[in-house]
């Protein structure tokens, strides 16, 4: 299998994962009720536990493939991140906005971020200008599906907002990690979509509630 589609394969099941996810966190939260945050902190901290016994004791070679690729070993030194992140956002969330806002937040980060990255190492053509990581492909087709998810929750103008809003984010955030301990390493490390996508969409559905 060539390098180009040794990573197709890893990235698009990364993000199917991604997908996967969002669907069980919209059930936890329907489920859970007003004991949404509690489940997600509990959900936050074994996520972090995982992180560290998977930094002591790493995924063997004989593991099936997905899961060696998806912590993005060569993109972060923090197991997890993208989880652990995407938790956090969603428990911040939680704490700070209505639950229409909270679906509609992390339906966008679901299909949003997924599509626009899928879109993007497929068929993407168009860099953005002010990024070469990012297509216009995959941006316009994460607004597209990211808008279809957030009208199942919130008004029009709401969903057009967050949805464009959240794919801004995606489309200008590079991914980051934590490599040293200090104040710029944990600022980067929540320079993350998948916390920022869900926290600003959040606000900019808020602003016009």
């Amino acid at each position: 299998m060539s390098d180009k589609k040794y990573f197709l394969k890893g990235e698009i099941g990364r993000q199917l994962i991604h997908i996967l996810t969002g669907f069980i966190f919209l059930f936890i939260i329907f489920l859970s009720g007003s004991y949404a945050a509690l489940v997600f902190t509990i959900l936050l901290v074994a996520v972090i536990f995982t992180s560290f016994l998977f930094q002591e004791f790493p995924v063997p070679k004989k593991a099936p493939d997905i899961f060696r690729r998806l912590g993005r070993p060569f993109k972060q030194t923090v197991k997890l991140q993208g989880t652990i992140l995407l938790i956090f956002g969603v428990l911040t969330i939680l704490l700070l906005f209505p639950r229409d806002i909270v679906y509609a937040s992390v339906a966008i980060v679901t299909f949003g971020d997924s599509i626009a990255t899928i879109v993007g190492v497929s068929i993407g053509k168009h860099n953005l200008p002010y990024s070469e990581n990012k297509t216009l492909e995959g941006t316009l087709s994460g607004i597209a599906f990211a808008l279809g998810a957030a009208l199942l929750f919130v008004t029009p103008l709401q969903a057009f907002l967050g949805s464009v809003g959240g794919m801004l984010v995606e489309s200008t955030i590079d991914l980051h990690t934590v490599r040293k301990a200090s104040l710029k390493a944990l600022s980067e490390f929540f320079l993350n979509d998948n916390f920022l996508i869900p926290v600003f969409s959040s606000l900019l559905m808020f602003a016009v509630r």
